[in-house]
């Protein structure tokens, strides 16, 4: 599994003072060579872009990888452990509310409208 990093460009600059975001994809691949380049392939193809409030045009793009991750011969089924990750702080300050959780926020459907 590949952790590819995103960051806010604005005017082909990256800004770091945007938010930028981590994408998990899993990555088929002969060895570790392959998979590294199997997964910035991906990563160049994985680039977003969006208007801001100010009417700037934000492109999230891959600036590199967090971490390539061997899963191992099991193959991804329920309860298969895919990933693991230190915190850098208290894990309870990660801790999120059901409503909160990405498969649960709700969409306003007024920004839907155009």
């Amino acid at each position: 599994m590949a952790v590819l990093v995103r960051g806010a460009h604005v005017g082909g600059v990256l800004d770091d003072e945007r938010m930028g975001d981590m994408l998990y994809l899993l990555v088929e691949a002969e060895d570790a060579e392959d998979a590294h380049a199997r997964a910035l392939e991906l990563g160049r193809a994985a680039s977003d872009s969006y208007e801001d409030d100010h009417g700037s045009t934000v492109t999230l793009s891959v600036i590199g990888m967090a971490d390539l991750a061997e899963i191992g011969d099991e193959s991804p089924d329920h309860g298969v452990e895919v990933y693991s990750q230190m915190v850098p702080t208290a894990p309870s300050e990660m801790v999120v509310a059901k409503e909160e959780l990405t498969v649960f926020e709700q969409t306003d459907e007024a920004d839907e409208t155009v």
